[in-house]
């Protein structure tokens, strides 16, 4: 009679088997090169090509290195993840596409660094991202996109955090974008980076929900500086050099505040802008043109 009970050095064989086929896909730690392979582990010796082939090995929560300057393409990002290319700088061409995509999995935390994502002209979006989430932004370059330099738009329910640290944005639509829609809400937090050239605003906060502190940073060369676009949306800019805007910070609808503490808002066409019923809050130590605030404003000293 055949035997159907497996022996024990069968059992053996294939606990072993499924136990080294998994590193592969959940390593906490891989690499990417310009002269890389997808087919690779992703390791330090056999690194990838593409943050799309390393992150499909990597484990969530795990990081992402750049062995050498690359361009190592476009990416949907699904898990906990952090890419860092601050030693040798990571590059994305995303030309009709958006370079960075966090649009499924809700909740995860992200960090970019290094990585300049160029669109040439015709990228969507620099960074999107359409599900509550964490992310930062650190020492990246962003240009040529024909939608956002980073936007936020999420429409279900949940907060996202977002921090933009050292970072260039420039040849956008709008520099960084904060909507926030189906019960949601959007917190930007934005840090010593530069947004210049851009058809639309440095910073806009497009929905109720939407807030933003914008500190030691240059918004220059814009439609406006920053937006305040919605009703509760609140803009709170310190320490910045607001200049050569068409309009240099802006409550643009009832019930929206802007508030203003150390900055230069200089050599704008109009310095400040507002809506009726809207708040322009500030702290009296502000350097403005002339051209001062539009009567529409209420104006509160902090």
């Amino acid at each position: 009679m055949m035997n159907l009970v497996p022996s024990k050095l069968a059992i053996a064989g294939v606990v072993m088997a499924a136990m080294y086929a998994a590193p592969a896909n959940a390593q906490s730690r891989t690499w990417v090169s310009g002269v890389g392979d997808d087919l690779n582990p992703c390791s330090r010796t056999a690194p990838c090509k593409t943050f799309a082939g390393a992150i499909s090995k990597t484990a969530a929560g795990g990081k992402i290195n750049c062995l050498d300057p690359g361009g190592f393409g476009a990416v949907t990002i699904t898990k906990s993840i952090e890419i860092d290319c601050l030693q040798f700088p990571g590059g994305i061409l995303n030309s009709g596409v958006t370079g960075v995509n966090l649009s499924s999995t809700p909740n995860i935390k992200v960090v970019l660094r290094g990585i300049e994502i160029a669109g040439a002209g015709t990228g969507v979006n620099g960074i999107s991202v359409n599900i509550p989430s964490d992310l930062t932004v650190d020492k990246c370059f962003i240009i040529g996109q024909t939608g956002n330099g980073i936007q936020v738009n999420t429409t279900v329910a949940g907060t996202t955090s977002l921090t933009v640290l050292d970072t260039v944005i420039t040849q956008t639509n709008n520099g960084i974008l904060l909507s926030a829609t189906g019960g949601g809400f959007a917190i930007g937090a934005i840090r010593n980076v530069t947004v210049a050239r851009v058809a639309g605003a440095g910073v806009v906060l497009n929905t109720s929900g939407t807030f933003a502190t914008v500190s030691n940073s240059l918004l220059t060369g814009n439609a406006s500086g920053g937006t305040a676009n919605a009703s509760g949306t609140v803009l709170n800019v310190h320490g910045s050099s607001i200049t050569y805007n068409t309009t240099g910070l802006n409550a643009a609808a009832s019930g929206a505040t802007v508030r203003m503490s150390d900055n230069r808002i200089v050599n704008n066409t109009t310095s400040t802008a507002a809506a009726g019923g809207s708040t322009l809050a500030s702290g009296g130590d502000n350097r403005v043109d002339p051209s001062g605030p539009a009567p529409n404003a209420t104006w509160a000293t902090q």
